[in-house]
């Protein structure tokens, strides 16, 4: 039997945690905070900083709002 594509987006969503996600976005969200702050500012330490303040919401999120579980 022939799956359709909204089945399998459901499988993949059931199988992937938050966590996952989270892990997922973090570089993604650095590297386009790296990049927007160099075009920017044109300077590295100022482009990394706002890489990591663009990041600190997730990882908030991650580790104490909705922390990952054993079960």
């Amino acid at each position: 039997m022939t799956r359709t594509v909204e089945e399998r987006f459901g499988e993949f969503f059931e199988r992937v945690s938050r966590a996952d996600l989270i892990l997922l976005c973090m570089p993604l969200l650095f590297l386009g905070g790296y990049g927007a702050g160099t075009l920017a500012f044109d300077a590295r330490s100022v482009a990394v900083a706002i890489a990591s303040i663009a990041c600190a919401p997730l990882m908030f999120d991650g580790l104490f709002v909705n922390p990952p579980s054993d079960g």
